[in-house]
């Protein structure tokens, strides 16, 4: 009859610390702040592809990507996707997130419509992003709005050379036109 009470106390222990944890974890955090950057300079149109862009932007991650246990790429194709394995009790489970890629008026990628599955599981995508928001190692033209459900590429402020300003213009995966805008400032 002790070791009933004993394990009873211990499960509510143990299910105490969980819930705990996970409000801890997926506390919401506050909405960012986008900047709207405006510059003057002469102006050039840069399109590209999706297969382009895909090779720039995995060999960026693979340059300037945390080096850690998890590895992550993306790939565009009929929506953005981003997916990593995650090791998981010596297996590892596949993690997919899927956005739709828009452009907002200031000229940043607005990526929205997040699903995101954890193997077969599909998880509650606020709680993900407050998650990677809190814990992850994101450049600073990553802004994560976790309460209305979207990431923010802030591409003016992606530094491709001194002097020199990118905005989005287009991002249709769809009909593959994708156009930045090049100032340059000096």
């Amino acid at each position: 009859m002790k070791w009933k009470v004993l394990f009873f106390g211990l499960l509510g222990i143990n299910s105490l610390v969980m819930a705990l944890l996970f409000f801890y974890m997926f506390q919401s955090s506050s909405s960012p702040h986008i900047p709207n950057v405006s510059v003057k300079g002469s102006t050039f149109i840069v399109q590209t592809s999706k297969q382009h862009l895909n090779t720039l932007v995995n060999d960026y991650i693979q340059k300037h990507g945390k080096k850690g246990n998890f590895s992550y790429s993306v790939q565009l194709a009929d929506r953005l996707y981003i997916t990593s394995a995650i090791p998981v009790f010596g297996k590892t489970v596949d993690l997919t997130m899927a956005f739709d890629p828009t452009v907002d008026e200031n000229g940043h990628v607005v990526l929205a419509h997040p699903t995101m599955t954890f193997g077969q599981l599909r998880l509650p995508v606020p709680y993900v992003l407050t998650y990677i928001n809190k814990h992850a190692s994101l450049p600073n033209w990553v802004k994560i709005d976790a309460k209305h459900e979207r990431i923010y590429i802030v591409v003016s402020n992606i530094r491709i050379k001194e002097g020199f300003v990118l905005k989005a213009k287009t991002f249709d995966l769809n009909k593959n036109d994708i156009t930045f805008t090049v100032t340059i400032t000096k």
